[in-house]
């Protein structure tokens, strides 16, 4: 029997999907492979990073991809990324309304990176949207988990500034 979809549910998975998003970069700067594998990503994925490196969009599996990113992470020696303003695009609740199993998001994000043995200076910052898939995975919501996890990850780099070098040398096989 379907979930019923009301304005709790409504409201409940809101909340969940946004808490995943702001886990995805909390953990990433934190560098917790468990945790983008716990919390934030599908068993499979889908990314999409070439306007920051170029390359090619590819799949991977959700443990193959937290030891990439939290290994070009460890690169630096500190990270901070800022999540915000987070476009959740689930339907209204409405009567005989069938509770979604999968939505996307939008959402800005702010980079900062610092190495400080890199040439040319220590800081890099970017700006970028999130183009997100993300899907409910409904073994994780009969264990009373939150149960949705991003499957599709696509990045677009509005703005760069300082020095590109931070990044570049450590992280730019990604997707290549």
């Amino acid at each position: 029997m379907a979930s019923p979809y009301d304005i709790q549910t409504y409201l409940l998975d809101r909340a969940n999907i946004h808490d995943t998003v702001t886990r995805l970069t909390f953990n990433c700067d934190r560098k917790s492979t468990d945790g983008l594998i716990k919390d934030v990503y599908a068993p499979q994925v889908a990314l999409d990073y070439t306007s920051v490196f170029g390359g090619q969009p590819f799949e991977t599996t959700k443990e193959e991809w937290a030891k990439t990113i939290t290994s070009a992470a460890a690169s630096f020696d500190k990270c901070q990324h800022i999540v915000t303003g987070l476009i959740i695009e689930l339907p209204q609740p409405f009567n005989n309304a069938t509770r979604p199993d999968k939505c996307r998001v939008f959402a800005n994000a702010t980079g900062h990176m610092v190495r400080q043995a890199a040439r040319g200076g220590p800081i890099m910052h970017d700006g970028a949207q999130f183009d997100l898939d993300v899907i409910r995975i409904r073994e994780l919501e009969q264990k009373g988990e939150n149960p949705w996890r991003i499957s599709k990850q696509v990045v677009e780099i509005f703005w760069e500034q300082g020095n590109r070098d931070v990044i570049v040398d450590k992280v730019a096989d990604i997707g290549n």
